[in-house]
């Protein structure tokens, strides 16, 4: 009979938690690092998870989801985005800590697209792909994720809406580590996207684009020219793949009826520079 975790006395519990945090730390210690993944970045609900899902497949290899997140859950029990972004941390010693995340030809998570110079220093051959979305779209998945309203001035504490133990939500909610501290929650995702965007920019000549939408409109004819960009030879079939990686957002809710103006106005007025260097189109 299979027994959950949370089945178990208390002490069991503990010791089960102990062993597996045993396993893990082994691991990292004997895992070996892929010497050129590919690196895919992005923001929360963009597509990252299914785009690196669709040219692993594609090409025939395996791809690591998320190694920030799997840290806080399995290994620190903290969000270390913001103590590489501030300096306590770094790339490669998070790397080297954390081995077994780093062992696929391709590596995805999120939070990449605010590290790219620093993984091209500690992968210097490896490519590196940049997923972005409408942030009025990706802004509203990340809070459909959450259950949160788009339309409020704030979150207020006291209405417990992301609870202090969700360290990885709060501290994207947050902007930790970007240097974002003013401005609402709408105000705070605004700017987070932008830089991430910005940070694209700047080095775009060296960074792969893939757009949501276009991947949406055909995805398997943006994953082959993915893969033809990158250098991979696409050995797998992937026109019958149509896994949904991430839980549905409220897509079909019109942006100014889920933000209220005034928000819908933060986020185009805030990203309006990013959106239109990308061909998204502004305020009507």
């Amino acid at each position: 009979m299979h027994v959950f975790l949370r089945d178990l006395p208390h002490p069991f519990r503990q010791v089960r938690r102990i062993g597996r945090s045993c396993i893990r730390f082994c691991q990292h210690r004997v895992a070996h690092v892929y010497p050129q993944p590919v690196i895919i970045g992005g923001s929360p609900k963009s597509g990252t998870t299914a785009i690196a899902a669709l040219l692993a497949k594609a090409v025939g290899t395996r791809f690591s989801n998320d190694p920030f997140w799997h840290v806080l859950y399995h290994d620190s029990k903290d969000f270390l985005l913001p103590d590489i972004l501030e300096g306590r941390l770094t790339v490669d010693a998070f790397v080297q800590r954390f081995s077994a995340y780093f062992q696929a030809g391709i590596v995805k998570d999120p939070d990449f697209a605010f590290l790219y110079p620093q993984l091209k220093a500690r992968f210097p051959h490896s490519p590196q792909v940049f997923v972005v979305r409408d942030p009025r779209d990706n802004i509203r998945s990340i809070l459909n994720r959450l259950k949160l309203p788009g339309n409020l001035r704030e979150l207020e504490p006291e209405d417990n809406f992301i609870p202090p133990s969700d360290k990885g939500w709060r501290a994207i909610i947050d902007g930790r580590g970007l240097a974002i501290s003013s401005g609402n929650y709408v105000s705070r995702l605004s700017q987070r996207w932008s830089l991430g965007v910005h940070g694209y920019l700047d080095a775009q000549s060296s960074i792969h684009l893939v757009r949501y939408e276009d991947f949406m409109a055909d995805k398997v004819a943006v994953i082959e020219q993915l893969a033809e960009d990158l250098g991979l030879r696409v050995v797998n079939d992937i026109s019958g793949e149509d896994r949904q990686y991430q839980p549905r957002g409220g897509c079909g809710v019109a942006p100014e009826k889920f933000f209220g103006r005034d928000n819908l106005r933060i986020i185009e007025t805030t990203c309006a520079k990013a959106m239109s260097a990308l061909g998204y189109a502004g305020a009507a």
